[in-house]
């Protein structure tokens, strides 16, 4: 049994604190869709990241062993030393900004880039000072640790990961098209869907769905023996009058690396500065797991009473096979969350000066990706250097107006 002298104090319930934690859980989930910016990066900015990490790392089976000895009272009392009082209101608030705000999220990264990415890249600067203000020593060592953080992050950010890899999911015999119906993400995704199309169906009509203008904006007018549908209507009608096709979407890995996404992504989500989306989208699977979440929550819905989207269901799995891939991310999820956590944490028990200022490196190193980003869109008159300049520095006086606000709180608190 863990030694209770050992733990952090177990948090206090009230509704006011579980709102708070909520809508702080809420963030960190807008946060995590996003590849480039991390929840934990969130976590610190409301300042709830060692209290979060301090919740995972009390999570423990060690209420089992009294269990099955009959000693209830007992298991009883380690179920409740975990700190459900932060756990179930942030992880809460991460699930449901997950599901509900995934696809307006990507949304905004497509249509708005140069505004959106203004906003993460000023949360992500200010978020880079608040660990520095809370290392007790200053030295050249802690220099270092942040120097080799820094280029570490910004070498990962800098990768470039792989467009879509795509599957047969149908195939009709003599088909009159071969059609993706998956949104167009980025215009290299059209290529991929041409590609496949010439190695399926040689000679048949590619349709694609740029529902986002995604090719007009890269400046692509037209593509080999293709037809570009804009509106989702006008699919859907093509497709109940076009009964043979070869329909293609996004492949899915096999179970064991989709458990091993969901622990290296969640690892990274865990970490200030470093994204598990974006170690998603370069791993491949980014799409393939929101489009498994969506599809899954399309068969709940289905269920429920409301009709599947009909380009769904040409690609959509039986809901078993749904349920499936999602649960075995999500185990992945939980294993990463559960180890990386006590890393983290014992770090901050042994190491808390070297650990904050390697944080600081991470979210510094982490400003690439918004940092390209917003430059390419002003640099090109996308969007205005006045609103650029604007978002940042109010998403950074925004931080450190809740980091001082934190204190403030923590200090009437005696803490």
């Amino acid at each position: 049994m863990a030694d209770p002298s050992q733990r952090p104090p177990r948090p206090v319930f009230t509704p006011r604190s579980a709102a708070g934690l909520f809508a702080r859980g809420f963030l960190m989930g807008a946060a995590d869709v996003v590849p480039g910016v991390s929840g934990g990066t969130i976590a610190f900015i409301t300042g709830i990241y060692e209290a979060f990490i301090n919740a995972i790392r009390s999570i423990s089976p060690a209420f089992l062993a009294p269990l099955f000895k009959g000693r209830v009272g007992e298991a009883w009392a380690e179920f409740k030393a975990m700190h459900w009082a932060v756990l179930v209101p942030v992880l809460a608030g991460i699930a449901v900004a997950i599901v509900g705000l995934s696809k307006v999220i990507t949304g905004l990264m497509i249509d708005h880039p140069g505004p959106t990415y203004a906003l993460f890249f000023g949360l992500i600067l200010a978020s880079a000072w608040i660990p520095l203000t809370r290392v007790h020593s200053r030295n050249l060592a802690g220099a270092l640790v942040l120097a080799t953080a820094a280029a570490g992050a910004w070498l990962v950010v800098g990768l470039q990961p792989d467009g879509i890899a795509l599957s047969v999911a149908r195939q009709d015999a003599a088909p009159a098209a071969v059609l993706y119906p998956g949104k167009l993400r980025h215009h290299s995704d059209a290529n991929t869907v041409i590609a496949q199309r010439d190695a399926v169906a040689p000679g048949a009509p590619a349709v694609l769905f740029d529902e986002k203008g995604v090719l007009a904006k890269a400046g692509v007018e037209r593509l080999p023996n293709a037809r570009i549908f804009t509106d989702k209507a006008a699919l859907v009608a093509w497709v109940e009058q076009t009964p043979a096709l070869v329909v293609l979407e996004e492949q899915r890995a096999p179970l064991w690396w989709i458990f091993l996404c969901g622990v290296i992504a969640i690892s990274a989500m865990v970490l200030p500065g470093l994204s598990g989306s974006f170690l998603l989208l370069f791993l491949g699977q980014y799409h393939a797991v929101f489009t498994a979440l969506h599809q899954t929550v399309g068969h709940v819905l289905g269920w429920l009473g409301r009709p599947m989207d009909p380009l769904s269901g040409l690609t959509a799995h039986a809901w078993s096979a749904d349920v499936l891939f999602v649960g075995v991310f999500l185990a992945g999820v939980g294993l990463g969350m559960l180890g990386f956590a006590r890393v983290v944490a014992w770090l901050f028990d042994r190491a808390h000066d070297m650990t904050m200022m390697a944080l600081t490196g991470l979210m510094l190193g982490a400003l690439r990706l918004p940092g390209e980003i917003v430059l390419e869109q002003a640099g090109t008159g996308r969007t205005s250097w006045g609103l650029v300049v604007g978002i940042v520095l109010a998403a950074g006086a925004a931080v450190l107006v809740l980091d001082r606000v934190d204190r403030r709180r923590n200090r009437a608190a005696g803490s």
